[in-house]
């Protein structure tokens, strides 16, 4: 999901809430996922250790069988 479509599902929200004297966002859970999960992917994009270690894991091409998987888990 881009940042532009995430704004036009939030501008489809009710936004002026008030809970006391404090106002308040209310959001669907839907809505406040895809948020989490947009501004995750973000962090992770601009995270220079991340990126390098997912380059380090996709360079050393150790992979574990199914059965070793089943294994280790009890499966």
């Amino acid at each position: 999901m881009t940042a532009s479509q995430l704004v036009k599902k939030i501008k489809k929200v009710e936004v002026s809430k008030k809970i006391g004297k404090k106002s308040v966002v209310v959001l669907p859970i839907a809505v406040w996922r895809e948020i989490e999960d947009f501004l995750e992917d973000l962090e992770m994009s601009q995270s220079r250790k991340f990126a390098a270690t997912i380059k380090k894991a996709r360079s050393q091409k150790n992979f574990i069988s199914r059965e070793e998987i089943k294994e280790i888990f009890g499966i």
